[in-house]
C-alpha cells in the first residue's frame, strides 16, 4: 500500500528516485533502498512454488488500489485513490463476476482496511506521501468506520502517522503504519492512540498472527524484509524472513496472514506475490503483475472464496489467484 505521490506517478509506476533519496535521509538508508529498474529483475531470484495458483485478471481501470479485505461473507473490500479526480472511496464487490460499487467516496487518500468484531470495515486515512512525511512530525491521518452494507461511516481516530497498513489484533487493538516513517501506531480498543510504539522503518503492510502475539511488517522503502513485533514487548523487532540480496529491491507492500500462519506480501515493484512459511521460507506465486499493493484471503463458500487469493495493483487491476490459500 504505497502511499501516493500524485495520481500521475501512480498511474506511471513506482515512486521517482528523487523521492527514495529523500527517504535516505529519514531512515538512513540509503544504500538500502528500493531501485525499480534492479528490483523488477533482482526478484527473480526467489523460487516459484511449484503448483502456482492460475491467474486471472478480474478487473481494469478502477484507478490506484492501496488496499483489500474479503468479509466472511465473500465480498471484496478495496480502496481506490482519486476515485473522482481528487479523493479516494472504498468500493465493494459482492462476488468476482459483480460490478464493483462506491460504499464510500470523498476520502482523503484511504489506506489500509480491517474489520472490528462487529463487521464494521476500519478503514485508514491520510495514507499519502506528504501525509507520511509531515505525519513523522504531526500525525494528520485517522481511521473512519464504515458500515459495509450502507456506506454511514464516522470517525474513530485521528492523530496517526499515516495509517497505510492496518491491522487488528484479537483483543480489538489497531496497528497503523507509515511506509515514509519508522514507527508503527497502536490504537487501543478504546481509540486512545500511542504513537510512535514500535520502531520499524519504512513499515507498509499490517498482520497480526493467529494467537494475537505478534505483529507483522512488510518494509517498502528499506532492504526487502517482514519484520516480526512482539505486542507486549514492542522493543523486541526482529526480523523474520527476508530474501536473498538480489531481491532485496523488490518494495514490500500489502500483507495478509492466514489462520496457519502463512504470510502474503505483494511486491510491488517486483511485481509479485510471495507466500512466507512459517519457517520464513518464501516462494513466488505468481509474477509479472501490475505493481501489486495488496492481497487479500478468500472467506466462505461463494463469491471470493476461501483457498483463494485476491490482489489489486496500483495500475487498477483487481486479480484472482485461485488457490493461491490453500
Amino acid at each position: 500500500m504505497l502511499g501516493i505521490l500524485d495520481k500521475d506517478t501512480a498511474r506511471t509506476g513506482p515512486m521517482p528516485r528523487a523521492v527514495g533519496g529523500a527517504l535516505g535521509a529519514v531512515f538512513g538508508l540509503a544504500g538500502e533502498l528500493v531501485s525499480p529498474l534492479f528490483g523488477a529483475s533482482a526478484a527473480l531470484s526467489v523460487p516459484l512454488c511449484n503448483q502456482p495458483p492460475r491467474v486471472r485478471v478480474l478487473r481494469s481501470g478502477l484507478g490506484v488500489l492501496e488496499s483489500a479485505i474479503v468479509d466472511p461473507q465473500g465480498r471484496l473490500f478495496f480502496t481506490s485513490q482519486f476515485w473522482d479526480g481528487l479523493t479516494g472511496a472504498v468500493l465493494r464487490m459482492d462476488h468476482p463476476d459483480a460490478e464493483p460499487v462506491v460504499l464510500a467516496g470523498g476520502i482523503n487518500a484511504p489506506g489500509g482496511l480491517a474489520f472490528d468484531d462487529r463487521g464494521m470495515l476500519i478503514t485508514g486515512f491520510g495514507a499519502s506521501v506528504h501525509g507520511g512525511l509531515i505525519g513523522n512530525l504531526a500525525g494528520r491521518a485517522g481511521l473512519l468506520l464504515i458500515d459495509p452494507d450502507s456506506g454511514e461511516r464516522r470517525t474513530w481516530a485521528t492523530g496517526l502517522e499515516q495509517a497505510n497498513g492496518v491491522a487488528r489484533a484479537p483483543d480489538g487493538t489497531i496497528f497503523a503504519s507509515n511506509d515514509f516513517g519508522t514507527h508503527i501506531d497502536r490504537i487501543d480498543p478504546g481509540g486512545t492512540v500511542h504513537r510512535r510504539w514500535a520502531t520499524v522503518p519504512s513499515a507498509n503492510g499490517l498482520a497480526v498472527g493467529p494467537d494475537g502475539r505478534y505483529l507483522y511488517a512488510a518494509q517498502t522503502w528499506a532492504a526487502s524484509a517482514i519484520k516480526r513485533v512482539e505486542i507486549a514487548n514492542p522493543a523486541n523487532v526482529t526480523t523474520y524472513a527476508r530474501p536473498g540480496p538480489p531481491a532485496r529491491a523488490s518494495g514490500l507492500d500489502g500483507l495478509a496472514i492466514d489462520a496457519t500462519g502463512r504470510l502474503y506480501v505483494t511486491t510491488d515493484v517486483a511485481g509479485q506475490i510471495w507466500r512466507v512459511e512459517p519457517d520464513g521460507t518464501i516462494m513466488a506465486l505468481a509474477r509479472g503483475l501490475r505493481y501489486p499493493s495488496d492481497v487479500a484471503i478468500g472467506h466462505g463458500p461463494g463469491g471470493f472464496r476461501d483457498g483463494n487469493l485476491y490482489a489489486v495493483t496500483l495500475s487498477g487491476d483487481i486479480v484472482e489467484l485461485a488457490g493461491g490459500a490453500r
